[in-house]
């Protein structure tokens, strides 16, 4: 909240950033961030409420808002590649990405299950009802990214299966005008050059009663892959334009007011793939959008002993993309449009008054719906149909402090259920007298989470717990519903997770580390597989095997003096399948995936180094930066022509996708210069 505050005005001296960039990484950020707080009292809102990230018993990476008005190139993906267990996979579709959080992805991006962590946006989340595809944002001007490791299911819910990425954005301020920009250029090995530029004016309108923030930027990003059988050169750059408004009022000391809008456009020429030469072979254009519109309000009252939160939200997102299905014939791809709508409204209420317990509790609402359309010259019709989300739940999270809070025991649970439909649109069949399929089922949960925690001091904390997760369930699609209605509904997929942890501040700030051993067991497995019934071979989504191993997350900054931060993330999973994964074909059933494979999209381990050296520049401040990212390879096995075909990827930075032996590719080694300024 806000406080009366004198008027006053913060002046700045520009920043003049030079930015070494290794294979297109952002600079790391450190799990403490030391531009966050340099006395390690970070304020997080990870449990929906203010807490010290210190006192919190979950695995939290923080990445702090000066970093990433800092970072020279790409957005919130890019700065994510930075959190230790955490992974993301461009997608072919869209120019979306995959996120997966200590080794647990959903089986695809689109059709194959939502997302197996949950996103959001300040209070608007981002779930589509059953595809996985998640948004780049604009990482300028924004609070802090919390990530949260392992099942969130009490207080988040459905999505929340192994992770929550939060990001959050600066309120309007109250008491100051500001103003800051940056702009910066850069060049890439083999590509074009790249220009960005963005701004935000925070405006006082009352005094501290009513403000307004504006954010804008855009982002030229050239390509740097070549399509020669069209004669195009670096066919990839992409375009990105965003605003955001944000406008806050306090009418009274306990009544405070949020309203925001925030706007992206993002075009893509062509996918980040490339062939075993390192270009794409299409004879095709390739095109690629993702629009997102949000639109959100928050009231928040003070009442004795607690606070009431109300959250609405309400998103249109817009994913579009070609594939090349040039092999099926000359010219031809397959266009994929997909369209969501969701609102959401939380209530919260969180416990103020002094004492040994602590409570939140909470309701949530949610109505979402998905609408996909694809054409194809050999489909007899578009495929048209809707997928359509109606869930609630409740919730509430109790905290008992013990031997002078030295010792907190909490327990939690959520209640879920969900209500889904699928509708086909218009007939697949082509033929206007098709009784359009449907089918609603109702799958419902109910997550338990339990902690104890020790907070000897305020510089360490440790703490064991277990915590569930889930994603709800889905129907199959309307040609399956149509024609095998015995293939049962998707059923929810669960997560169970043993943690113990320990994060400190040592030194006297000048050494930070968060460490977490953990087990995990998931159970039913949403996975595409072809399913046999009554000795017909359908293509359909089931429940599939489960996974389980042990992890560790390790996380360390260290600032040995005035000006020069180093740090580090380790992370390594063994989830491993507990049994085989077996497809159906014409000829019978082939194992696709052996007990003790890692599951599809499934990194064992994540690194990342960093060192950043502030130094003066006459009446400037220099920064030199420096960073490594590495992820280990990710296994993907598909059915082919009823062969079984293992691809790997074969560099730590980028990922193999399909049987074509096509690479994702991040942005290679690029130098830039940017400038900041503030005032």
């Amino acid at each position: 909240m806000g406080h009366p505050m004198k008027r006053s005005v913060r002046f700045g001296v520009a920043t003049l950033t030079v930015a070494w960039l290794l294979g297109g990484a952002a600079y790391a950020q450190s799990a403490v961030d030391p531009d966050a707080a340099a006395d390690g009292d970070i304020v997080v809102t990870a449990q929906k409420r203010q807490e010290r990230l210190q006192d919190v018993p979950i695995s939290v990476a923080v990445l702090g808002g000066a970093r990433l008005d800092a970072q020279s190139n790409g957005g919130v993906t890019e700065a994510l590649r930075n959190v230790a267990g955490l992974s993301l996979t461009t997608t072919a579709q869209g120019g979306g990405s995959q996120i997966a959080i200590r080794g647990v992805a959903a089986n695809g991006a689109t059709l194959a299950g939502s997302s197996t962590s949950a996103f959001y946006i300040d209070s608007v989340p981002f779930g589509l009802v059953k595809s996985a595809i998640l948004p780049d944002t604009n990482a300028y001007d924004m609070e802090r990214i919390e990530v949260l490791r392992g099942p969130q299911g009490t207080l988040y819910g459905a999505n929340a299966l192994n992770g929550v990425v939060r990001l959050l954005t600066n309120e309007a301020r109250l008491d100051r005008f500001e103003v800051k920009g940056r702009a910066g250029v850069s060049t890439t090995k083999g590509g074009e050059a790249s220009y960005r530029g963005d701004a935000a004016i925070n405006v006082p309108i009352v005094e501290a009663k009513l403000a307004v923030r504006i954010v804008a930027g855009f982002e030229n990003a050239g390509g740097w892959i070549d399509q020669p059988n069209r004669g195009v050169k670096d066919a990839n750059d992409t375009k990105s334009r965003n605003v955001r408004v944000k406008l806050n009022a306090q009418p009274t000391d306990r009544l405070n007011i949020g309203l925001g809008v925030s706007i992206s456009r993002i075009d893509q020429g062509s996918p980040n793939y490339v062939n075993a030469g390192g270009f794409q072979t299409t004879t095709v254009k390739l095109p690629q959008r993702l629009d997102y519109d949000s639109y959100s309000g928050r009231i928040g009252y003070d009442f004795d002993g607690f606070t009431a939160t109300s959250a609405t939200s309400y998103l249109k997102f817009t994913n579009v993309g070609e594939r090349d299905y040039t092999s099926l014939g000359a010219l031809q791809t397959l266009h994929t449009d997909l369209r969501s709508k969701i609102f959401t409204e939380e209530l919260l209420l969180n416990s103020t008054s002094e004492g040994s317990w602590r409570w939140s509790a909470g309701a949530f609402y949610r109505d979402a719906q998905d609408d996909l359309n694809q054409t194809l010259f050999l489909l007899p019709a578009p495929i048209n149909f809707r997928d359509k989300s109606r869930s609630y739940a409740a919730f509430g999270q109790l905290t008992k402090a013990l031997f002078d809070g030295k010792l907190e025991l909490t327990g939690g649970l959520r209640y879920f259920n969900d209500r889904v439909s699928q509708v086909e649109v218009t007939p697949v069949t082509g033929n206007p007298a098709q009784v359009l399929a449907s089918r609603t089922e109702t799958f419902d949960a109910v997550t338990p989470r339990a902690v104890i925690t020790y907070l000897p001091s305020r510089s360490f904390t440790a703490y064991a717990s277990y915590s569930q997760g889930f994603r709800s369930g889905f129907n199959q699609s309307p040609t399956i519903i149509r024609s095998a209605p015995g293939i049962p509904p998707v059923k929810a997929d669960r997560l169970h997770n043993f943690e113990v942890g320990a994060k400190g501040i040592t030194l006297d700030g000048a050494l930070t580390f968060d460490a977490a051993l953990y087990y995990i067991k998931w159970k039913d497995i949403q996975q595409n597989l072809n399913v046999n019934l009554n000795n017909v071979i359908y293509a359909a989504t089931v429940n599939g095997s489960g996974a389980s191993g042990f992890g560790v997350d390790l996380t360390m900054t260290a600032r040995p003096v005035r000006g020069l931060d180093i740090g580090g993330t380790f992370s390594w999973n063994g989830l491993d399948l507990d049994d085989p994964v077996v497809t159906q074909t014409a000829g019978g059933p082939i194992t696709v995936y052996n007990r003790g494979d890692r599951l599809a999209f499934s990194p064992e381990y994540t690194a990342s180094g960093f060192v950043d050296i502030s130094f003066p520049v006459g009446s400037m401040e220099g920064k030199l930066s420096g960073s490594i990212n590495y992820r280990s390879k990710i296994p993907a096995q598909i059915l082919s022509a009823g062969v079984v075909r293992r691809f790997v990827s074969g560099d730590p930075l980028t990922t193999r996708a399909s049987p074509g032996a096509l690479q994702y590719r991040l942005r290679p080694r690029t130098f830039g210069l940017q400038l900041e300024f503030g005032l």
